[in-house]
């Protein structure tokens, strides 16, 4: 069972990088509504999450996936 989740095609590994990535860029937004007072803690929160599982996700996608760009 392990083998079929650690199993990514270049397709496969393509879509996991661009959905950490559209991930990222989420978290990025929310970094910055948390400026505002009312949005601060949840806006922290939520993107230091959608950060952190972005990141996971491209580290995943490249550590067991094929080169997605050639």
């Amino acid at each position: 069972m392990h083998l079929t989740l650690a199993a990514l095609t270049a397709h496969d590994t393509r879509r996991v990088m661009e959905l950490g990535a559209l991930l990222g860029l989420v978290a990025g937004v929310l970094f910055a509504v948390a400026i505002l007072p009312g949005a601060r803690r949840l806006g922290l929160l939520i993107g230091g999450v959608l950060l952190a599982v972005g990141f996971a996700l491209i580290i995943y996608a490249l550590h067991f996936g094929v080169n997605p760009f050639k």
